[in-house]
């Protein structure tokens, strides 16, 4: 690999010539005659006429608000990429910021038709050259690979980072087919407070304050349609692009992080879309932009970002599309901490995924010497055994708050061995040699249940020699969802059940010395409800169903293609406003004559806007409480605030939701009060109980 030093010069990307036009409020009309509002920076020719005299345009589509909470980011992005020829678009999506409407839902058909209509839109204004490229990170991600499903003529690539190709399977609500706490939870209430934000007053004119409160006696709560939607099935194919992948045939560059959520999807997409030019970059990443995300390295992403545009928008032939076509970064074992400056590993490209040589490692699960120590080994066990445990809804905590996890206080797993001590774990013999596995894994389980209803979770760890464990990858499955996410069946209690639990995608070596570990549990809290029975389960090793881990692995000799020189200094970004924060919070707290266990979480702090007067206070607290005795009567509730201040003016939004589970239902009390300058403006309340279906 090729110094970073060198990769400017090596693979290089449209250099800041620019002189800079910012426009706001830009009206975009589309199809059904809404006015949606967007912000533009746009390039300006050179005065020497030299040079391009129009410009390609990237179009980032959001719910974020682009004038307040957003507004920073957006201007600093905008400046840069109009500097090196790139016109961008910041649009509010209907209902939301200073956009008019109502946001009905996330993803819905009209928004993603507003999306074409916003790229042709662009394509057709005087300064344009008549290619459109979409852009964005996690929602923005989801609405370029949606719009691009509609094959807007003028839309020539897009690049979307840390998103999904599937909203059942990979987004916050459902995980395996279990209902999601901290993630769903936490953002759906979130959304609650920030739709709840007005559009900006100068660019709606008198009937701002009409406008606002329709706005806010119209939005429905999001939750309560994503909580009634348990199961696969239209709901949920709409905004998906699986199952068929060949609908996709715009060139794609997919950016994702093992420690994202939505990684899975990177590699899915980067092997079955196959009527799309495509390519994909995976780091360790956590959900956030990979120039500043944990766990490093970090690469400049933007310059990535640059010159596959480059190729698709401006035509510039610079040999993007002749590297291979993944490239992701391989880890090794690190000491488990929550937020890891950076991992140890190297990085690895793929001609094409997934390589031909992948081959796999199957290790079946066997007793070991004492109850709920097992053992892996690649002979299957010659006798059959039993292990008995116990459903523990408060196990997890160990791990990473949410399946994803993101900035602080959201971290990663630590050391796990006081949850492995709690349930079966099995480990093997150290290795002889470097065992690298890359892509994904799965776990068969042969689990016999006395209850119908029932969660299995499975972690694979590194243990090194000196017994500290660092967790690879992990894996969730509803076992009634064990055949399909569209029908459900309960278990048959006390029958014997084969069933297979996908891990998360990763790429790992664990080196010679090292064992792997694979536990077995009940529940992750919080990251999903758990199953509501208590029970006692039991797992069968051995045998014909016997339990088994399978590892995609590449071999020894595997020769991968070379990989291209990163750049991995900052992008050179210009600092605009500033954020002061409050220390955030975990917490796990145990109360012994309780009985339960409770994650706490806050994250509070300031941005002063662009314009250095105007300030925007937000954050969050959730409280999320579960016990062991009693699975099915577990809670979670959160509070949201907004406090937008400008020019002798505040605006104060808060935003409350509680949901409380019983054996048979989500009951959910949703609150949101919003004042302006001291006094009410607005106050409702919505209580929903929402039956469990195999949940």
């Amino acid at each position: 690999m090729d110094s970073p030093d060198d990769a400017e010069r090596l693979r290089p990307a449209s250099q800041p010539i620019h002189r800079v036009a910012a426009l706001r409020d830009v009206r975009i009309r589309v199809s059904d005659g809404l006015e949606l509002s967007a912000n533009l920076w746009l390039p300006e020719p050179l005065a020497d006429g030299s040079g391009p005299q129009v410009f390609p345009a990237i179009l980032e589509m959001i719910p974020y608000r682009k004038d307040d909470w957003r507004a920073a980011s957006d201007q600093s992005r905008g400046e840069w990429l109009a500097a090196r020829g790139y016109a961008l678009c910041r649009l509010d999506i209907r209902g939301t910021g200073s956009s008019p409407g109502i946001a009905l839902d996330e993803y819905t058909p009209r928004e993603t038709q507003d999306g074409y209509d916003a790229v042709e839109w662009l394509a057709a204004q005087s300064w344009c050259n008549g290619k459109v490229g979409m852009w964005g990170i996690s929602y923005g991600g989801f609405t370029s690979i949606q719009v691009a499903l509609l094959h807007p003529p003028h839309l020539a690539a897009i690049v979307p980072m840390m998103a999904t190709d599937d909203r059942y399977t990979d987004d916050v609500h459902y995980l395996g087919g279990c209902a999601t706490v901290s993630e769903l939870s936490q953002y759906a209430v979130s959304m609650v407070g920030m739709n709840a934000m007005p559009p900006r007053p100068e660019f709606r004119g008198a009937a701002w304050a009409d406008e606002w409160r329709d706005r806010l006696e119209q939005t429905p709560i999001w939750l309560f349609e994503w909580l009634r939607q348990q199961h696969d099935g239209p709901y949920w194919r709409q905004g998906s692009l699986a199952p068929d992948y060949g609908r996709l045939t715009t060139p794609t560059f997919l950016i994702g992080g093992w420690m994202d959520e939505y990684v899975d999807a990177a590699l899915r997409m980067l092997e079955r879309c196959t009527s799309a030019p495509r390519k994909a970059l995976i780091g360790n990443w956590v959900h956030d932009l990979p120039d500043d995300a944990y766990p490093g390295p970090n690469v400049d992403w933007y310059h990535e970002m640059v010159r596959f545009f480059d190729h698709w928008l401006k035509d510039d032939d610079n040999g993007v599309m002749d590297e291979p076509g993944l490239i992701a970064f391989r880890h090794d074992w690190a000491e488990p901490e929550p937020f890891p400056i950076a991992w140890p590993g190297a990085w690895l490209a793929e001609t094409v995924w997934p390589p031909a040589d992948l081959g796999e490692r199957v290790l079946h699960l066997g007793p070991g010497q004492v109850p709920l120590a097992g053992v892996l080994s690649e002979t299957a066990p010659a006798e059959q055994a039993i292990e008995r445990f116990r459903h523990r809804a408060t196990i997890g905590t160990r791990a990473g708050l949410s399946w994803g996890a993101g900035g602080q206080p959201n971290g990663v797993a630590r050391d796990l061995r006081p949850d492995d001590a709690l349930g079966p774990v099995f480990t093997s013999a150290p290795l002889d040699a470097d065992l690298d596995v890359v892509g994904v894994g799965s776990v068969v389980l042969a689990w016999a249940s006395p209850v119908p209803v029932a969660t299995a979770v499975v972690r694979l760890q590194d243990v090194a020699p000196d017994g500290t464990p660092f967790q690879v990858s992990a894996g969730i499955l509803n076992l009634t969802h064990r055949t399909s996410h569209e029908t459900p069946e309960p278990l048959e209690p006390g029958a014997l059940t084969q069933v297979r639990i996908n891990l998360r995608a990763t790429a790992h070596r664990f080196a010679a010395g090292h064992r792997i570990r694979l536990s077995v549990a009940s529940s992750m809290w919080p990251v999903v409800w758990p199953s509501p029975c208590p029970a006692e389960y039991e797992l069968h090793l051995g045998g014909p169903t016997a339990s088994r881990l399978t590892l995609p692995i590449l071999p020894a000799w595997h020769a991968g293609a070379p990989v291209p020189a990163f750049k991995t200094t900052p992008a050179g970004l210009r600092e605009i406003g500033s954020y002061r924060g409050d220390p955030p919070a975990w917490q796990v707290i145990e109360d012994v004559t309780d009985g339960t266990v409770t994650v706490v979480t806050s994250e509070f702090g300031e941005t002063t806007l662009p314009d250095g007067r105007t300030t925007l206070y937000s954050g969050e607290r959730l409280e999320m409480t579960a016990r062991d005795d009693d699975p099915a009567h577990a809670r979670m509730h959160n509070e949201v605030v907004y406090r937008l201040r400008e020019e002798g003016s505040e605006i104060l939004i808060e935003a409350n939701g509680t949901i409380r589970t019983t054996e048979t239902d989500f009951h959910m009390n949703v609150g949101l009060r919003v004042s302006l300058d001291g006094g009410p403006f607005f106050e409702r309340g919505w209580l929903e109980t929402i039956p469990r279906r195999l949940v």
